[in-house]
């Protein structure tokens, strides 16, 4: 017989394992929920809720405090108003009594007029119907004529009945109105006393379960239960959709969705400005988050500017970047931060929080509120940045060297090598980079290798038969006392300064105003009073594409200039050895570059056939190419180059898996941290490495200080792929001449001297008075007219002659781009008008006779001068 009891398990050991795995099971599943519930930003939120309460309590009482003289009064206004409605409570009383009965009647007598009114309208629907058939001559029944006549006249005499119980129960409202209305008008008296209050004290009933009924208390606390919070939790994510701003997911570009405001819960309220993170006020509520500023969450979100993970609702997931080390360890230590190291576009830390601006104004060459952005695109476009490196939206317009097409005529083949040596020796402030010296050549064999390359490239650059320089004739010089007169009274230094020695300053916009040309320092030890008066008299005839306007000097004037500027000599650098020449580095660089097109067999056989000056310009050539110098001068030979440097569009996009850090440990894997490592030191990430001289790291160390880098990294990092929708860009608001105008203004240093959208005029505080120095243009657009202005700023004449600082003539400036200046010009003061016709005055008017009359007075000349 078949034995049901036998089974392969012990049913007792499987029913005790059953149990346990249940009950483990159970205990996932609450595991689950409180997991599932038990997200980081509730606790933000919760934190939150209780500085909100406290800070509404304060607030109530703040306000109660500020109404309480008034509130006081008008509290007893009320009172006062209160008894008197009491003293006549028994006519009140009476009339509302009344008003009962009277709406009673009312509603009887208006269901009898309701009911007669439709046995009327059923009446009229027969007697239309008779009317209908009276033609046809058919009869249906009786007449209901005389019914509908005898129903209509009994519908009008209810209807007067009806009235006249509406005109009674008006009559005794308008009463009753008129006893309680004092109290009306004196209780909302005080709701406006109390407006404030009322709205805080609304709120902290909405917040604080301490005054919530119990009703409420027990709704607030089940609302964010575990699987109910799904209806209407107060603890949850906020989630903003920017639908202008993208966010690329390779196979899909989709806006952009950010959830910050989950745990930074106070950015719109300036009650937080003082709370701790993540609670405080956003700064700049007039610019940024308020639906009132031009930057609202709703239309640009927060990672738009930030960066990050929006869609993260956590400190780590969030992609926070701390700003510095000590930063990293206390995040470390309170929020277990680490790094995300998958996802490509990590938050910006704070202090480079002004790239993201440049995605929507990449037009903008001067955007107010974002002066370290403005700083490192001006850096970036007066070193020459993007003479190498290509930036679509930031391209060069011009080259930032000097040309090198004349070189010969300006100075020697000597002093040209030495100053390709080392530029700072010679100006210690030059804008020139060093590309010799650096860490990556301090061998002798690489010593020697340079020194052959710029041996090569002055002799290229300077026939050394023409390149013989005199700085002591007398012909072209002048009063030196004189010249610097001139040089600091008629606007020289709007653009150049004179400093033989390091000066510390704060690299700031407004410093590189007066720094837009060189530090004429040294002149004398460079080039000849001719060169040096003939550029003072004529830029254009050495250089038609110059920068340098024509201040219409005298020959004498011209003269003195030339002997001040003369007067200042660097002779340790006239003292320093000359770059020497040996033939036999001359050889191996040739040999290298040969080898790289072409067999070495070949290459030897090449070289061999080649004299000195065929190898001196062969090696030029190459070397030239290789440093790319044509990014930043004209040279005879290189017109249509291409720039040698990496792509710099997307930079601040790129991942840190495609930066090379080389051999280096010691600095954070982040994109800024490697852009400001190559900016301090831009031959780092050779260090330990083995190559042969042409495979060396070659960028020119600019030597920039630690503003300047963090300026130029800020820069860097705005050039990226971050997509926003074009109708949103800043530039769509400004008209394209404007635009141009606005470059031109920067490209010729015209805020120099001019305080124009209120930035520059740094010659006015070198002239040290308003009133001699050149005008402030900041109306110019609303107050010139343009047909006079294209007039003046082409050909410039004296209108205050008190003045010794002129107006110079940029006869390089065509008329298209004048009217682009003027342009820019009307955009700033929102001038519409784009001609105006002649003032036509009227001399006998009473208006003129006046203003004559207070022109004889002195009214005028206590201010103006006349000449």
């Amino acid at each position: 017989m078949f034995n049901n009891d036998e089974r392969y398990w012990d049913i007792h050991k499987l029913n005790k394992w059953f149990a346990i795995s249940s009950i483990l099971f159970l205990i996932s599943m609450a595991w689950t929920f409180i997991d599932d519930n038990d997200d980081e930003f509730k606790v933000y939120q919760r934190e939150f809720r209780k500085m909100e309460i406290e800070i509404s309590k304060k607030n109530l009482e703040m306000e109660l405090e500020s109404v309480s003289e008034k509130r006081v009064s008008f509290e007893k206004e009320l009172t006062n108003a209160q008894s008197t409605l009491d003293a006549q409570k028994e006519k009140l009383s009476e009339l509302e009594s009344s008003l009962i009965t009277l709406e009673g009647r009312y509603y009887n007598e208006n269901m009898i007029y309701q009911g007669q009114k439709a046995e009327v309208d059923g009446l009229k629907y027969l007697v239309e119907a008779e009317n209908a058939h009276h033609d046809d001559g058919e009869q249906h029944g009786p007449s209901h004529k005389d019914d509908y006549a005898a129903a209509l006249d009994l519908l009008h005499k209810y209807k007067l009945i009806k009235e006249a119980s509406e005109i009674e129960i008006t009559d005794t409202e308008n009463a009753v109105k008129e006893l309680k209305a004092n109290v009306k008008l004196k209780l909302d008296e005080l709701n406006i006393v109390l407006k404030n209050v009322n709205i805080v004290d609304n709120k902290l009933f909405k917040i604080d379960r301490e005054r919530m009924t119990f009703a409420n208390k027990v709704g607030d606390i089940v609302r964010d239960l575990p699987v109910i919070d799904f209806l209407d939790p107060y603890y949850k994510v906020n989630q903003v959709v920017v639908r202008d701003v993208k966010y690329d997911v390779n196979f899909a570009v989709v806006p952009k969705v950010d959830r910050c405001t989950s745990c930074h819960l106070g950015l719109e309220n300036p009650d937080f400005a003082d709370a701790p993170q993540p609670f405080t006020t956003h700064p700049n509520l007039d610019l940024y988050i308020t639906s009132a500023s031009p930057h609202p969450t709703d239309s640009f979100g927060c990672t738009s500017c930030h960066a990050g993970r929006g869609r993260g609702t956590s400190f780590v997931s969030t992609t926070h970047t701390p700003s510095d080390e000590e930063e990293k360890e206390r995040w470390k230590d309170d929020y277990d931060w680490e790094v995300m190291h998958h996802w490509l576009q990590p938050m910006l830390p704070t202090q480079y929080t002004e790239a993201s601006c440049f995605k929507c104004h990449n037009n903008n060459l001067d955007l107010k509120g974002a002066d370290k952005l403005n700083l490192g695109l001006s850096l970036i476009d007066k070193s020459g940045c993007n003479g190498c490196h290509l930036v679509q939206d930031f391209p060069q317009l011009n080259k930032v060297g000097p040309n090198l097409t004349k070189l010969d005529e300006k100075v020697s083949r000597e002093w040209v090598a030495k100053w390709i040596q080392n530029p700072k020796e010679f100006r210690h402030n030059t804008k020139m980079p060093s590309y010799f010296g650096q860490e990556n050549q301090s061998s002798p064999k690489m010593k020697a290798w340079n020194n052959a390359e710029i041996f090569a490239i002055s002799s290229y650059l300077v026939d050394g038969e023409k390149g013989s320089i005199s700085s002591s004739d007398h012909r072209f010089m002048g009063d030196s006392e004189n010249g610097q007169h001139l040089f600091e009274s008629i606007g020289c230094m709007g653009c150049h300064v004179v400093e033989p020695d390091p000066v510390e300053t704060e690299t700031t916009l407004k410093d590189q105003t007066k720094r837009h040309g060189p530090n004429l320092v040294g002149v004398g030890s460079k080039t000849s009073a001719e060169w040096v008066y003939n550029w003072i008299k004529d830029p254009l005839s050495y250089n038609p594409k110059s920068r340098m306007p024509n201040l219409r000097v005298s020959d004498e004037d011209a003269k003195d200039l030339t002997a001040y500027i003369m007067s200042s000599r660097n002779e340790d650098f006239e003292n320093s050895p000359d770059v020497k020449l040996n033939e036999n580095d001359l050889d191996a660089i040739a040999f290298t570059h040969l080898s790289k097109q072409m067999p070495e067999s070949f290459a030897n056989k090449k070289l061999t056939e080649m004299n000195l000056d065929e190898k001196l310009n062969y090696v030029a050539k190459k070397s030239i190419t290789h440093y790319g110098c044509f990014g930043c001068h004209n040279i005879d030979g290189f017109e249509k180059s291409k720039p040698i440097g990496t792509d710099l569009t997307e930079e601040g996009s790129k991942p840190t898996n495609k930066l090379d850090f080389g051999l280096l440990h010691t600095i954070d894997h982040t994109n800024h941290a490697w852009f400001e490592a190559k900016l301090a030191n831009p031959r780092i990430y050779d260090r330990g490495k083995v190559s042969p001289p042409l495979d060396k790291l070659k960028m020119p160390n600019f030597n920039f200080n630690e503003t300047e880098i963090e300026a130029i990294t800020t820069a860097i990092l705005g050039f990226n792929a971050n997509k926003v929708e074009e109708r949103i860009k800043a530039h769509n608001n400004v008209n394209e001449m404007a635009q141009e105008g606005a470059r031109l203004v920067k490209q010729y240093n015209c805020q120099g001297c001019h305080l124009i959208d209120d930035f520059g005029g740094q010659l006015v505080e070198q002239i040290g008075a308003a009133e001699y120095a050149p005008p402030n243009l900041n109306t110019e657009g609303a107050k010139a007219n343009p047909d006079w202005l294209l007039s003046f700023l082409n050909n410039p004449s004296i209108i205050r002659p008190n003045l010794e600082v002129r107006m110079p003539s940029f006869h390089q400036i065509t008329d298209s781009e004048w009217n682009s200046i003027i342009k820019y010009f009307q955009h700033l003061d929102n001038e519409k008008i784009a001609y105006r016709d002649d003032l036509a005055l009227n001399q006998h008017s009473t208006e003129f006779k006046g203003g004559e009359m207070l022109h004889e007075l002195g009214a005028c000349d206590n201010c103006h001068f006349y000449g």
